[in-house]
């Protein structure tokens, strides 16, 4: 069976999006990535135990997408340019 096939031609866009919201549940990681949702539950989950190993506290059932960025290695000003770049 094929696998579905992401489209990314926007991907940036919706970067753009979630980082002005802030704050990230698992579904909006998989669309963040983009990747399917047992690897973005691991990196949700991952993320979350970082946050208390740090010792600090896991409010609802979110991540901030600050963290998720540290994560990819990105900055917020790389997304924008990018998106930018796909705008045009």
């Amino acid at each position: 069976m094929p696998k579905r096939v992401s489209d990314t031609s926007k991907v940036n866009q919706t970067r753009m999006k979630y980082i002005n919201k802030g704050y990230l549940t698992c579904g909006e990681v998989a669309k963040f990535i983009p990747c399917g949702s047992v690897k973005a539950s691991k990196i949700y989950h991952q993320i979350r135990d970082q946050v208390e190993a740090e010792g600090l506290e896991n409010c609802f059932n979110v991540i901030l997408v600050q963290r998720l960025l540290d994560f990819m290695g990105l900055t917020v000003k790389q997304v924008k340019d990018a998106a930018k770049n796909e705008m045009s």
